[in-house]
């Protein structure tokens, strides 16, 4: 581009003169960078700028667009002066290039003649301005720079502006929204997106009761206050902008308070609790709740007494609460000829900087069952202290976990040694019962041990602990002086069914057998002689040979010789077998694992309970089989007599001389229990469990 001037070629120009004249007149340093591929325009420009006189420029040239993108990359510039017209290109093309870029930078298009149309497309494509050559001076360049920097510089400051505002909108902790008049969302930051819906806000503001007022809004379990403003685009477009604050901690805290008021006006309504607040000279300023009325008193009756009247006994501690502390006290109030005991909680009120807040909690009922609960302490230590008794508590696992009782350490059971212990390990024989007490249950169960060689007895009742929903409670009683004395009945009864037996069988079993040989003999002789009287002697014979039968069968039973000779098993066998004899019935013995009673005492009580067992299914069950099983197997060992006959009702109460209660009493003598099953109709099971070293 060649443009006639009246100033020298470039070749003759000398920039430092030049540069040192614009000093001279500007303090402000401008940094230009020139696009020209034409090194005399370039000159121009440089000539024009020496004689600005608002700054200082610094002038670059660039004479092709590789170097121009370079210095720009580069950076520093304030404004750029690019030539419209370039070898391969145009200044305008390079233009979009940058504006594509990012740049910031304020670009004037320079070309040769007027053009309205690369005007337009200059300004459309982001230049700063568009200046002819063949016009330009040194005023209108200058200005134009001048310009178009102020004007990147606003709108840079715009964008600047803008960043923060979305930066604002988008960070801001409430929901932010932007919408046109047809609801179409134009902005929106992340937290309106994640718990809105534009449609349904929108909708939602045309059913508030005030538009354009905050709102509460409930929404997938959150509150909001929304509102909405009014917004006019650059455009002149008039927009609505909505903003919505989570409110949700408030209102949770809101309800949590009213609940909390609602609690403590209703624990205040209801409870015997009374709370006051005092002021900073122990005046009586709040006063209410239902213990007041124990003391015949209405809500706030108090007011403008003071504290130290109504608790003369505690003052030292009000004044320690009024001073800034935190006190606890009891006291007693006497009115109407009725004592009421109140625990007393003051401390400094620090909401107010001053005075005093309290409570006071009637506790009258728990002092007269304190007092009721001691006298029947009492009582149960006095009863611990001075009877053979033994009482204690039970863990889940049944493990003994308190114990108390001193009476019974003559046998071993002291408290010390039996917590932390398994009543069940220290005592197998009470197995069953603890088992079945800790289900639920209740069982009374008699325990047979010795200790340093001797015998005791102990009556044990087993319980489930019901107030505690678990475990079991369990008291023992010393019985052996009673035991002792009932075994020695029982020796007695027995020893004189022995002689009973041996009298009938040396006896009167002999006389009978004599007189059985006499009648015999007579018999013979009669009939020898064919007298007609040997037919009556042959009767009296036989009836003597069924009375010698019936005795033999007498003594049998009431002296088991077997039981001495031979043991049990071999007792129990041959009383099945003369009941089968005797009575025409099936009646069988079982016995599992090998039988080593040596104790006749025991071998005694098991023969009699299974012989009153059977006795009883013979006569009153109509039995017409009879089992008696004895299981050595386990550990505890067991007597069964089982029968098909027509059953009873265990639940009804039999006398005290009869079978069924004397058969427990044996059972208990030995250390173990007697179980009877029976329904009517159903046959009868007599099971007795007892614990017999092996």
């Amino acid at each position: 581009m060649n443009i006639t001037t009246d100033i020298p070629p470039a070749a003759g120009l000398s920039a430092a003169p030049l540069v040192g004249i614009a000093r001279r007149r500007g303090t402000k340093v401008v940094r230009v960078l020139v696009l020209d591929d034409n090194e005399d325009d370039f000159a121009f420009v440089k000539v024009l700028l020496s004689k600005g006189l608002t700054a200082t420029y610094d002038i670059e040239w660039a004479p092709t667009e590789d170097a121009a993108l370079a210095a720009v990359n580069r950076g520093g510039f304030d404004v750029g002066l690019f030539d419209y017209k370039l070898g391969g290109t145009t200044g305008l093309e390079i233009l979009r290039t940058l504006h594509s870029q990012q740049c910031e930078m304020p670009i004037i298009l320079l070309t040769g003649s007027e053009n309205p149309e690369i005007d337009q497309a200059a300004l459309d494509a982001g230049a700063a301005d568009y200046l002819c050559k063949g016009s330009l001076d040194t005023t209108r360049l200058e200005r134009a720079i001048r310009y178009s920097i102020s004007h990147a510089q606003m709108l840079s400051a715009l964008r600047e502006s803008q960043a923060q505002l979305q930066l604002f909108m988008r960070s801001v902790p409430c929901a932010v929204c932007i919408h046109d008049s047809a609801g179409s969302l134009l902005f929106q930051n992340d937290i309106f997106s994640k718990h809105f819906s534009i449609d349904a806000v929108l909708k939602f503001q045309e059913t508030a009761a005030t538009p354009g007022t905050p709102t509460h809004y409930y929404h997938a379990n959150r509150h909001w206050l929304l509102s909405s403003f009014p917004m006019v685009e650059k455009t002149g477009r008039h927009l609505q902008g909505i903003a919505a604050i989570d409110i949700t901690t408030r209102i949770n805290a809101e309800e949590a308070l009213r609940k909390t008021s609602e609690f403590l006006n209703g624990m205040l309504a209801t409870l015997p609790v009374a709370v006051a607040r005092v002021d900073a000279q122990g005046m009586i300023r709040e006063a209410r709740g239902q213990a007041l009325a124990a003391l015949g008193l209405r809500e706030n009756e108090l007011t403008g007494d003071t504290i130290l009247s109504l608790f003369p006994e505690a003052a030292e501690s009000i004044r320690q609460a009024l001073a800034g502390g935190s006190v606890n006290f009891t006291s007693e109030i006497k009115q109407a000829g009725r004592t009421s005991h109140f625990d007393n909680y003051y401390r400094f009120d620090r909401s107010r900087g001053s005075g005093a807040m309290g409570f006071s909690i009637d506790i009258t009922a728990r002092i007269e069952a304190e007092k009721v609960i001691k006298q029947k302490s009492q009582l149960l230590n006095g009863l611990l202290e001075n009877l053979p008794t033994i009482v204690g508590r039970l863990d889940p696992d049944g493990r003994i976990v308190e114990a108390q009782g001193q009476k019974l350490e003559t046998y071993g059971m002291t408290p010390d040694s039996m917590v932390g212990e398994c009543l069940a390990e220290l005592y197998p024989q009470l197995k069953p019962a603890v088992a079945e007490a800790l289900k639920g249950g209740a069982v009374n169960s008699v325990l047979t041990a010795r200790h340093e060689g001797r015998e005791w007895f102990a009556d044990y009742f087993i319980f489930f602990d019901r107030e505690f929903g678990r475990g079991a409670l369990f008291f023992g009683t010393d019985i052996t002086q009673r035991k002792l004395i009932e075994r020695e009945l029982l020796r007695v009864s027995d020893a004189e069914k022995n002689r009973i037996g041996s009298d009938l069988h040396d006896g009167l079993g002999q006389y009978l057998t004599g007189i059985s040989c006499l009648s015999a003999a007579l018999r013979d002789k009669l009939q020898v002689q064919k007298k007609p009287e040997a037919e009556d002697a042959a009767t009296i014979s036989s009836l003597v040979q069924e009375a010698i039968a019936q005795t033999r069968a007498l003594a049998r039973g009431l002296c088991p010789v077997q039981l001495e000779t031979s043991g049990l098993e071999t007792a129990l066998e041959d009383l099945t077998y003369q009941v089968q004899r005797l009575h025409g019935l099936e009646c069988e013995f079982e016995s599992k694992g090998p039988v080593g009673v040596c104790e006749t005492s025991v071998a005694i009580h098991l023969y009699r309970i299974a012989q009153e067992a059977i006795t009883n299914a013979i006569k009153h069950a109509s039995a017409r089989r009879i089992k008696v099983t004895l299981d050595f197997t386990r550990e505890n060992k067991t007597l069964d007599i089982e029968d098909d006959g027509c059953g009873f009702d265990p639940n009804v109460a039999h006398g005290p001389s009869s079978g069924m209660s004397l058969m427990p009493y044996r059972a208990a003598m030995i250390g173990g229990t007697l179980t009877v099953t029976s329904h009517p109709d159903a046959g009868t099971k007599v099971d007795c469990r007892f614990v017999y070293p092996s």
